[in-house]
């Protein structure tokens, strides 16, 4: 049997606390502040891609990141998250692991979002 290679990855799900959060005046700063975070660790290199999630089996789930780090790791990042300090979300995390090959992500426009700037 031959050993295929594999990457490992962590997948970092962001779903709704129960009970959700409240609204407050601060939401639309912890929003930018979110994506703000999120878009520096792409910089960084830690983090692949990641986005909000259209909730069709699962309501609560928010939005998904892949992180290029272990799972500890991806843990403390998304515990660092400002949306998840004000309690927005609980993580869930998962290490992935997938076949080494060739592969593009985010390489295609399928719609367009606004994005609080």
């Amino acid at each position: 049997m031959a050993k295929t290679p594999f990457q490992r990855l962590t997948i970092v799900r962001l779903v709704t606390k129960d009970p959700p959060a409240p609204n407050t005046p601060d939401d639309h700063r912890i929003q930018v502040d979110h994506i703000k975070y999120l878009g520096d660790l792409i910089e960084k290199g830690v983090v692949l891609a990641n986005g909000p999630v259209r909730r069709v089996d699962d309501s609560r789930l928010r939005g998904m990141t892949l992180y290029l780090v272990g799972i500890e790791e991806a843990r403390n990042y998304a515990n660092a998250d400002p949306a998840v300090i004000a309690g927005w979300f609980e993580i869930v995390a998962d290490e992935w692991l997938i076949p080494v090959r060739p592969r593009a992500i985010a390489d295609r426009a399928d719609l367009e979002i606004d994005v609080p700037e």
